[in-house]
C-alpha cells in the first residue's frame, strides 16, 4: 500500500495561490502569478472552486496520514504534522476569502441603483 504524503513546496505553492486568490478577492483585481499561463484566462469563480477542491484533496491527504500514524502504518510524525498543519492553514484561509466574498456580495447589494 503505498503512503500518500503532500511535499512542503505543493503546501507551498497552494498557500501561495490562495493567498493570491485572497488579495484578488479583497482589491477586485485581476493578479496573474505568472506560475501558469493557464490561470490568467480563469474567472474568480473557477478559480475560487479550483482551490476548494485543492483544500480539499489537502484536507483529505492530512486525514490519510493521521489515520496512517495512528494505525502504526506509518511513523513519520513531522511530515503528518506539516500536512496537517499545511491543510488547516489552507482551510483558514479559503475560509477568510469566503468571507470576503460575502461582504462584498452584500456590500453590492445594499447599493442603491
Amino acid at each position: 500500500m503505498a503512503n500518500i504524503s503532500i511535499s512542503s513546496q505543493a503546501a507551498e505553492q497552494m498557500l501561495a495561490k490562495l493567498q493570491d486568490m485572497q488579495r484578488e478577492a479583497a482589491s477586485g483585481i485581476k493578479i496573474d502569478s505568472g506560475s501558469s499561463s493557464k490561470t490568467s484566462d480563469k474567472s474568480f469563480f473557477d478559480q475560487l472552486k479550483e482551490g476548494v477542491a485543492d483544500v480539499n484533496e489537502m484536507q483529505k491527504s492530512a486525514d490519510k496520514m493521521s489515520t496512517d500514524l495512528s494505525t502504526g502504518k506509518s511513523g513519520n510524525i513531522h511530515e503528518t504534522m506539516l500536512a496537517v498543519s499545511s491543510a488547516e492553514l489552507a482551510f483558514n484561509l479559503m475560509v477568510q476569502v469566503r468571507n470576503r466574498a460575502l461582504e462584498a456580495y452584500q456590500e453590492v447589494m445594499r447599493m442603491q441603483v
